[in-house]
C-alpha cells in the first residue's frame, strides 16, 4: 500500500505543478517592470530583485475568464532621480498602484530626494487572467492603499441608564422606518465622534480631528501613524470634514484638527459657510501636509474647456457642508458662473457623482481631493474622462482672490487617457490648532509627523514636505509651528494648556 501512497501522492504534486496559478517569475518580472515603466511614460524604477510567493483564486473577470492573483517580493531601484514629496511630481501613490502593494507595503520610500541607484522594497501583487495563451496581467489595478485603517477609539458613558436606553433603540432600530433608522444612526455616530475627542482631552496626548474614516485625511495620517505604539501621543479621531473640524476647534471641542486650507481661511475671516458665525479668531495655521487639486472632471467627448462653460449645466459640487462643497461655489462664484442657474446641482457622494458622469446623467464633477484620486482612476479606466484645467491667468486670479488656494499642476499619466499636465488650483490639507493649545505641544506634535514619516511612514506620508509646509496658509501661524520650522529663532516661553 505505501508504494501505491506514495505513487498517487507524486501524481498529485505533478497535476498541481501543471496546474500553478499564474506566471513564471520571470515573466512575473517583466510584468512588473512593464507597470512600473508605464507609470511614469520612462524608465524611472527597475526591479533588482523579485521573489514569487505565491497565488490563490481572484474573482472572475468580466467575462467570465479564470483570474488569479501572485504575490511577490520586490527590491526596486530609481535610476533617475525622483523626490516623492515634491507636489509637482507624479504621487508616489501611483507606484504603489503598479505594484499592487498596500500604503505599508513599500518600506524605504520617505519624503525627500532619491538618487540614482537608490533602493526600496515592496510586497506586491498582480492579477492575471487564463488565457488560450497562458496567463496575462489584467488590466485593472488593485486599489490597495485603502485599508483597513481600524475603528477610531471609542468611549462610553458612565450611566449606565443611558447604555441601556442606547441599547434598547439601537434594538429597536430594525423596526423602525428607513427615515428613523437613518436618523438614529447619523446621531449615534456623531455622538460618538464628539466622546472620543473629549475623552482624548481628558487624557495626555492630541487627538487630530481626520474627517471620515477611510477619508483622504483620515488616510493620509493613519500612514504617518501607523506602527506607533499606543503610547505614542498623537491619535487619529473621526470627525465629519472640514468646516465640521473647523467649528469643533473654535469650539473647543477639539484642539488639533485637519481641514482645506481655502476653507481655513474662509473661517479666520468669516466668509463663506462661516459667515453666518463670523470669523473664527482661536484658529492658527500648523503645517501644510499634502496638496488637494480641484478636480474638474468632464466626459472625454464633453465640449466643456473652461470652468464658465459650466453655466446652465448638471454639475455635482460635493456633499453639502463638506470642503469640496465650499470650494467649488466660490470658484463658479469668481467663474461668473450662477449657481442657481445650473440645470441641476447634484448633491451625492463622490463616487455616485462619478458613476453619473460615466452614465452620461451629469455633465461635470468638482472635487478638491489628492491627486491620484482613486474612484476617478477606476472610473476613468472604463469610461474615457478628462480634466477640465484653467487657464494661467485664472489660476493667478484665484490665487489673490480666493485666499488658501494655490497654482499646482497634475502630471500627466496621473489618470487613465490623461497624456498633458493639468494646470489647475489647489486647497492644502492644513494641520490647525487652537491658539492656546501650548507651544510645545503643536512642536512635538510636528515633530513626530515628520519624524514617523521619514523613519516608518506609508506611501502616502512620502507626500509629506517640510519645504512645502507653509505653502497656501493664508492665517495666523501658531507660535508652536513658527518655533518647529524656525529652530534657530529666540525660544519663547510655552502658553496655553497642554
Amino acid at each position: 500500500m505505501l508504494p501505491t501512497l506514495r505513487l498517487i501522492a507524486m501524481l498529485f504534486l505533478a497535476v498541481l505543478a501543471g496546474c500553478a496559478r499564474g506566471p513564471d517569475p520571470d515573466a512575473l518580472t517583466n510584468d512588473v517592470q512593464a507597470r512600473l515603466d508605464a507609470v511614469f511614460g520612462q524608465p524611472l524604477v527597475e526591479v533588482a530583485t523579485l521573489n514569487r510567493q505565491g497565488s490563490a483564486p481572484y474573482r472572475p473577470a468580466d467575462d467570465g475568464a479564470r483570474q488569479t492573483i501572485v504575490y511577490f517580493n520586490a527590491v526596486l531601484r530609481f535610476v533617475a532621480a525622483y523626490d516623492p514629496s515634491d507636489w509637482e511630481s507624479l504621487s508616489p501613490a501611483l507606484i504603489a498602484g503598479a505594484l499592487g502593494a498596500t500604503d505599508q507595503g513599500i518600506f524605504g520610500l520617505g519624503p525627500g530626494r532619491h538618487e540614482p541607484s537608490a533602493e526600496f522594497r515592496s510586497h506586491g501583487s498582480l492579477v492575471y487572467r487564463k488565457t488560450d495563451d497562458g496567463w496575462v496581467a489584467a488590466e485593472e489595478s488593485l486599489q490597495r492603499l485603502d485599508t483597513d485603517a481600524g475603528a477610531a477609539p471609542s468611549g462610553t458613558p458612565g450611566a449606565d441608564e443611558l447604555v441601556q436606553r442606547l441599547a434598547q433603540l439601537v434594538m429597536q432600530s430594525p423596526k423602525a422606518r428607513g427615515a428613523d433608522r437613518e436618523i438614529i444612526t447619523e446621531e449615534i455616530d456623531r455622538a460618538l465622534r464628539n466622546i472620543n475627542l473629549r475623552l482624548q482631552r481628558e487624557h495626555e496626548g492630541v487627538a487630530v480631528a481626520a474627517g471620515p474614516k477611510g477619508g483622504e485625511y483620515w488616510r493620509f495620517l493613519i500612514s504617518v501613524t501607523r506602527g506607533l505604539p499606543e503610547s505614542t501621543p498623537v491619535h487619529v479621531v473621526a470627525t465629519e470634514g472640514s468646516v465640521a473640524n473647523a467649528f469643533l476647534i473654535e469650539s473647543r471641542r477639539a484642539r488639533v484638527g485637519v481641514m482645506q486650507s481655502d476653507v481655513a481661511a474662509a473661517a479666520v475671516t468669516g466668509q463663506g459657510v462661516f459667515a453666518a458665525t463670523g470669523p473664527m479668531s482661536h484658529l492658527r495655521a500648523a503645517a501644510s501636509l499634502f496638496p488637494e487639486p480641484v478636480h474638474i472632471v468632464v466626459r472625454a467627448d464633453s465640449d466643456i474647456e473652461r470652468i464658465d462653460d459650466l453655466a446652465g449645466r448638471r454639475v455635482a459640487l460635493g456633499s453639502p457642508g463638506s470642503g469640496s462643497r465650499h470650494t467649488a461655489l466660490r470658484l463658479l462664484s469668481l467663474a461668473g458662473v450662477d449657481v442657481g442657474g445650473l440645470a441641476h446641482v447634484h448633491d451625492g457622494d463622490a463616487a455616485t457623482s462619478l458613476a453619473k458622469l460615466a452614465a452620461g446623467d451629469l455633465d461635470a464633477v468638482i472635487e478638491v481631493v489628492s491627486a491620484p484620486w482613486q474612484q476617478l482612476q477606476g472610473v476613468a479606466a472604463a469610461t474615457p474622462l478628462r480634466l477640465v484645467g484653467f487657464d494661467a491667468e485664472q489660476a493667478a486670479r484665484i490665487e489673490v482672490d480666493l485666499h488658501g488656494l494655490v497654482p499646482l499642476s497634475i502630471p500627466a499619466r496621473t489618470y487613465p487617457g490623461q497624456v498633458a499636465a493639468v494646470r489647475t488650483v489647489a486647497a492644502t490639507a492644513l494641520l490647525v490648532a487652537r491658539s492656546d493649545v501650548a507651544e510645545a505641544t503643536v512642536a512635538a506634535t510636528l515633530g513626530l509627523l515628520y519624524a514617523t514619516a521619514a523613519d516608518r511612514g506609508g506611501v502616502l506620508a512620502a507626500r509629506l514636505s517640510r519645504e512645502r509646509a507653509q505653502t497656501g496658509i493664508t492665517i495666523p501661524v501658531h507660535e508652536g509651528a513658527r518655533r518647529f520650522f524656525e529652530p534657530s529663532a529666540p525660544a519663547e516661553s510655552a502658553s496655553g494648556n497642554p
